[in-house]
């Protein structure tokens, strides 16, 4: 019995001392990413040359934090968000509000952590690109989730003659993908201890590969599910690589072109951290942003959200999509964990202008 109860006791100290831990961390997180904030916002002062948040503006932004947020301590990055559009906003959502309140409570544990690549085939079936392989606890199988020897997949690849994508489980930002030809896929191309999907590296539509050919463009659809069950787009931008990169992730060298709803382009292409303009064109290709004409335009945003219902859990997504030779979308990947929104929030937002449909 004292043995038990001495158990009982260790079990809830520790849980105790974790929740602490946790709290701390979060603690520290947070203190981090203001100060980050404070840091982008005078850089943008300087580049700027005029300072927005005065006292005066100061004080309203803590009010409008105090009563939509319950605190003022969040008022940085709504200053933040200021400076880079030249004026308050009154409806933005604070990145650090956003990433540990909002997410969390709009797309809660589990679901939260199940965008598994993985899996994206049997969830979406056709809008997703149907995989050549999926590798699950070191095993291989095929799109439809059966069973595959090895040998086979070895045996595959070296006659396959075209490109491959290697995509592993819960990656982000394009760090844990590989483009590379099939022959060169061997049995070492893969970690056991991690899940994989193999897939056909995507012939795009020449709309998009006049932008930059050597990467997959993508177009990033931000989807939300209202209160009545409605999923609605909140914004969308166009991805594409540059400099010789495969992907077009912007934390994988990349970048990103703003596209209103109705699908007309932003003439240049931003600053993610500081708003400033930077370039009309394809720094590599010389192709006028301006002239892109996304296709199947209205066709992918119908496909987001008619795939956003059927997957309820979440109620934020972010959708990647690219267009085939034949202007059919194609689902690259979807995230759940933190779509962020922060320039696109402060430049064209605010997104949520008020909790009415949260």
């Amino acid at each position: 019995m004292l043995r038990r109860l001495f158990g009982k006791a260790v079990i809830r100290s520790r849980m105790a001392l974790e929740k602490i831990f946790e709290s701390i961390l979060m603690r520290l997180i947070i203190l981090h990413i203001r100060n980050e904030s404070h840091r982008h916002r005078r850089k943008i002062v300087k580049l700027n040359g005029r300072k927005i948040v005065n006292r005066e503006v100061k004080r309203t932004i803590k009010e409008y934090s105090k009563r939509r947020f319950g605190k003022k301590s969040y008022w940085p990055y709504l200053a933040y968000y200021s400076e880079i559009r030249g004026e308050f906003v009154e409806g933005w959502i604070p990145y650090d509000y956003f990433r540990f309140k909002f997410i969390p409570r709009m797309n809660p544990l589990p679901a939260g952590e199940m965008d598994f690549k993985t899996y994206d085939y049997q969830l979406f079936e056709d809008f997703a690109l149907r995989p050549l392989f999926i590798y699950i606890n070191n095993m291989y199988y095929d799109a439809d989730l059966k069973w595959v020897k090895e040998e086979d997949v070895l045996s595959f690849f070296s006659g396959y003659d075209d490109d491959i994508v290697i995509k592993e489980d819960t990656s982000y930002g394009g760090l844990q993908v590989k483009v590379l030809p099939a022959s060169e896929f061997t049995k070492d191309s893969l970690k056991r201890e991690k899940h994989y999907v193999i897939q056909p590296c995507l012939k795009q539509h020449e709309n998009l590969s006049k932008v930059y050919p050597h990467s997959v463009n993508s177009i990033r659809v931000n989807t939300f599910l209202t209160r009545e069950g409605k999923a609605v787009v909140k914004c969308i931008w166009l991805r594409f690589g540059a400099d010789g990169s495969r992907v077009d992730n912007v934390t994988s060298g990349g970048d990103y072109l703003y596209v209103h709803l109705d699908g007309t382009p932003e003439k240049m292409t931003y600053d993610p951290y500081y708003g400033q303009p930077i370039a009309d064109r394809h720094k590599n290709t010389g192709f006028i942003f301006s002239e892109i004409e996304i296709p199947s335009f209205e066709e992918i945003l119908e496909k987001c959200k008619q795939s956003h219902v059927k997957f309820p859990y979440a109620r934020v997504i972010a959708w990647d999509v690219g267009v085939d030779t034949e202007g059919v979308p194609r689902m690259l990947e979807w995230n759940l964990q933190n779509p962020d929104f922060t320039t696109a929030a402060s430049k064209w937002g605010p997104f949520w202008p008020d909790d009415s449909e949260i």
